[in-house]
């Protein structure tokens, strides 16, 4: 869960993420980071068609000419996936008839195939769309399903909530698209609570097929917002609904576009994980994209076609007799004036504005053609759009034959460079009266410790490659809390003064543009990196907050794990609006597990309250609120300074006495006893206390005994005038 609040001095983002276990990945030792990659294999799904919309199903191999940035690309494998069966074929072997897969002698049984998901999100549709959107769904749920195609139904308005989970039912799926489609907020999130609180959901293949049984035991996963998607088997399709609905919380506060793309990513992340093919129903009144945003555009595309997931594109509007595209051609035609009004001289002052203007203008028109950004997404994905029509079933007869029969096609990439740039495919046959449906590309970035390097990372990776750089100060920390089997779980802590970023203003909209990275690589004592903390902070404010911004602080904490020994943990953070950097390289001792039984102390910077019940697997949060840790350990003289930290004690023992201590040169100037309460939900002791001292250093000392056993921790503290 990710959070952004404004606050007049404090512009402050949290990242309370799962921790996966913290995984190895081969790396020696040397001065730069160096990331190894284990992508060895791209996997097309491709969908021929003849000019009548028939599919084509005889080719071979031989038929398809693939490019990768234009470079040939050599077939590794081949087959075409049809909705009676799977056959898989040699690169250089000719497709099969029907009578050479079938034996009169061989045993009637059905083939093993991989599952089929379809997942179909409403997103926001008005009154007079609502008999298409509902016309639209029933008739692909008309359509007949395979007994290994599953779907599942989303509602989009301010968050993504899950109607139904993945099921083969079709009543059921047709009640959840009712609910979705007229449905208001509460039952929407009535329904996300059901779905959320049903048991796991497991995938099993064998001799038979494959199957989605529910599971039995809900006391182990009562609520999936406290259960991490990465402890359970890939192939549990309720933990990735679960997960896709969790991590879109932060899109509520992002305009329309955003907050579709947002949503779009998260699920796309989610359901990359689940086996098979997956395919993703949007349907909606149009598809806005962010502008000054084609990054974030492209992102989504590619996590989808790493993923395997092909979108699907429904405008239900249907036919309309105004132009479907009337902000366009508006903004078009705004720009054509500023054009004809510019002065002769280009180059002056006026008419550079003039033109940049302009520009902007057209930016936003791309932008606002809700129609062409379907098209892209689903083009780019390889799936198609539908818009302009109120007839609907041949369209969803279309889309499921192209869930039902693909081509499976995968070759190598003949790069072996990962520099996280765009790879452009394209995918053709000889045949020019034949259409050709796939993807279009996808990221060129490795895998790193198990997870894909994100297109933002990569300039952070870099910096970290080359030479120490400091265009600016900013603080960062490994606070230690929870012990784990092999060591701890730390929360990884960035913050920077908010001055020392760019905050460029957009003129025509008057807002300013906050853009920020942050990464950090933990790295053992043999230079094998064992953990990566990554976030990418991009958002608008109100250009007359700038000067109430520059007064505040970026901060973001995100969870790791990390076995016992010594470590260091490589960071940097960047300012991309300026291409300006900052690294550091910090020195980590992980002790043994049990071992201390307090955490690293942390100075509060704010105390924020809980938007609901207490997250137990988030330390910083606690009954009293969330807190948000202050980095630069000062306070202001005369005003309270709040000290948290938490102590793991024996439970089964005598309550521990805790003492705090504030030293100045050495020796106690004060010294209290505090009550630990009562252990929590996780056996912890979450504990905050403040202190008001004169202006001056100090050290804040927490000593914890019980049982004979004593643990000490301390923090340095300076308090100004």
């Amino acid at each position: 869960m990710q959070r952004l609040r404004w606050h007049p001095v404090l512009f402050a983002v949290l990242m309370l993420a799962r921790t996966s276990p913290a995984q190895n990945i081969a790396q020696t030792e040397a001065p730069v980071t160096v990331v190894q990659s284990n992508v060895s294999e791209v996997l097309l799904d491709v969908v021929v068609r003849k000019k009548d919309t028939s599919l084509v199903t005889k080719l071979k191999a031989s038929d398809f000419t693939i490019t990768e940035d234009g470079v040939p690309q050599t077939v590794k494998t081949f087959r075409l996936v049809g909705g009676r069966e799977a056959r898989i074929l040699p690169a250089n072997a000719p497709a099969p008839t029907t009578a050479s897969v079938a034996s009169s002698a061989a045993p009637p049984s059905k083939p093993l195939r991989e599952p089929n998901f379809v997942s179909i999100v409403f997103d926001s549709i008005g009154p007079d769309s609502r008999k298409n959107a509902l016309e639209a769904a029933n008739d692909f749920l008309n359509q007949e399903f395979a007994d290994n195609t599953y779907a599942a139904i989303f509602g989009l308005n301010s968050r993504l909530n899950a109607v139904q989970g993945f099921t083969n039912d079709r009543a059921a799926l047709r009640r959840a698209v009712n609910v979705a489609v007229t449905g208001n907020s509460m039952e929407l999130a009535s329904a996300t609570a059901s779905v959320l609180n049903q048991t796991n959901y497991t995938i099993t293949g064998g001799q038979t097929g494959i199957s989605i049984t529910p599971g039995i035991d809900p006391t182990q996963t009562p609520d999936f917002a406290t259960s991490g998607a990465s402890q359970a088997p890939l192939s549990d399709s309720q933990q990735a609904l679960a997960s896709m609905i969790t991590a879109q919380r932060p899109m509520v506060s992002y305009v329309t576009g955003m907050r579709v793309f947002e949503a779009l990513l998260r699920m796309v992340e989610s359901e990359s994980r689940l086996p098979g093919r997956k395919t993703i129903l949007y349907l909606s009144e149009g598809l806005v994209k962010p502008p000054d945003r084609g990054e974030f555009v492209r992102e989504v595309i590619g996590a989808a076609n790493r993923g395997n997931i092909s979108f699907y594109c429904i405008d239900v509007r249907g036919l309309t007799l105004g132009s479907s595209n009337g902000m366009t051609a508006g903004l078009t035609k705004t720009a054509s004036g500023i054009s004809a009004s510019q002065p002769s001289v280009p180059s002056s002052p006026r008419g550079a504005k003039a033109q940049m203007q302009q520009d902007d203008l057209i930016q936003e028109a791309l932008a606002s053609n809700v129609q062409l950004n379907m098209a892209e997404l689903a083009d780019s994905t390889g799936g198609f759009a539908i818009f302009n029509t109120n007839d609907f079933k041949r369209n969803m007869e279309r889309v499921m034959e192209d869930v039902r029969t693909h081509y499976e096609i995968s070759y190598v990439p003949k790069s072996t460079l990962y520099d996280g740039h765009f790879r452009e495919i394209k995918v053709s046959v000889a045949d020019k009266n034949l259409t050709v449906q796939s993807r279009d590309g996808y990221f060129a970035v490795p895998d790193l410790h198990g997870e894909t390097v994100l297109p933002y990372e990569m300039p952070g990776l870099r910096a970290l490659s080359a030479a120490r750089r400091s265009d600016f100060d900013f603080r960062a920390a490994a606070l230690r809390f929870m012990p784990t089997a092999e060591g701890y779980r730390y929360e990884m802590s960035f913050e920077i003064d908010t001055a020392n970023l760019t905050v460029p203003v957009n003129e025509q909209t008057h807002t300013a543009r906050v853009h920020a990275t942050f990464l950090a690589l933990i790295k053992d004592a043999t230079g094998q990196i064992v953990g990566k903390v990554s976030q990418e902070l991009d958002r608008d404010i109100p250009e007359d907050k700038i000067e109430q911004f520059r007064k505040g602080k970026v901060i973001f904490t995100s969870p790791f794990e990390a076995p016992a020994g010594r470590h260091t943990v490589e960071v940097a953070v960047l300012d991309p609006e300026n291409n300006r950097a900052s690294t550091k390289r910090l020195s980590l001792v992980v002790p043994k597990p049990g071992e201390p039984v307090i955490s690293t102390p942390a100075i509060v910077h704010e105390l924020e309250p809980l938007d609901g019940p207490r997250d137990p697997g988030n330390p910083l949060e606690f009954a009293g609120g969330k807190v948000v840790p202050a980095l630069s350990q000062e306070g202001k003289a005369g005003k309270d300074l709040g000290l948290f930290f938490v102590v793991y004690a024996n439970t089964a023992a005598e309550k521990p006495r805790v003492t705090v201590e504030i030293l100045q040169d050495g020796k106690p100037i004060s010294r209290e006893q505090e009550d630990p309460g009562t252990p929590d939900e996780v056996k912890s002791l979450p504990m905050i206390t403040s202190v008001r001292l004169p202006a001056g250093d100090y050290v804040a000392r927490i000593t914890v005994e019980q049982a004979g056993r004593r643990s000490q921790e301390s923090i340095p503290v300076s308090v100004n005038p």
